[in-house]
């Protein structure tokens, strides 16, 4: 029996335009292009036979999520297990600011994340280990379904690196976009990625 996942990293907001910030807990919204990219996300998978739908219970992954949900009638289900990893002390602060105050940290989260725990946040372990549990809970409770996920970059990284066997400081070697679908199944063997990154329906954008 096979279980679907559609993994969506939620759209854009003003912390993803021009100097990126690290976000983590932060609930900021989305703007304009992330609503005009979660209507869109919404079109795409509008046929697919999704069971349930669960996000991020952040503003910006909700509102990713509800146009979808709207299409399906179906309720976004808020799971914490997709929250973003918790950045701590480094939370709002752009990576050149990050480095002026904790410039070990940076180096260690663009080289090797696994290596690093943020102060006063998540380790990646954190993230990964809350990942395999929340994986394990829904293929267990949609056995032969078809999910929505919609969460952060982070997360989504991870995920797929969890899916694909990676190791921790592996998590660069996968890019998600804002906006992006990626697509895994369950089966009775293991994982297996048939989507990663895609964001063909944002093309004319």
């Amino acid at each position: 029996m096979t279980t679907r996942f559609f993994l969506i990293r939620h759209g854009q907001t003003e912390w993803n335009r021009g100097a990126e910030r690290f976000r983590g807990r932060a609930d900021i919204p989305l703007n304009d292009l992330g609503h005009a990219q979660a209507q869109r996300i919404a079109a795409r998978l509008a046929n697919e036979p999704i069971a349930a739908i669960y996000a991020s219970p952040k503003q910006r992954t909700l509102d990713t999520a509800r146009p979808l949900a709207e299409r399906l009638h179906l309720p976004v289900i808020p799971h914490d297990g997709l929250l973003d990893i918790d950045f701590g002390a480094l939370e709002g602060m752009t990576t050149d600011e990050a480095r002026q105050v904790y410039p070990d940290i940076i180096e260690k989260w663009l080289t090797t994340p696994g290596q690093v725990t943020f102060p006063r946040g998540e380790s990646l372990y954190d993230v990964r280990a809350r990942i395999v549990t929340l994986l394990d809970e829904l293929a267990a409770k949609h056995a032969g379904q078809t999910l929505a996920l919609v969460s952060h970059r982070v997360v989504c990284c991870a995920m797929l690196g969890v899916v694909l066997g990676l190791p921790a400081d592996a998590l660069w070697r996968v890019r998600e976009d804002n906006g992006c679908i990626s697509a895994f199944e369950k089966h009775a063997n293991g994982w297996v990625v048939t989507l990663v990154n895609d964001t063909s329906h944002l093309k004319d954008e």
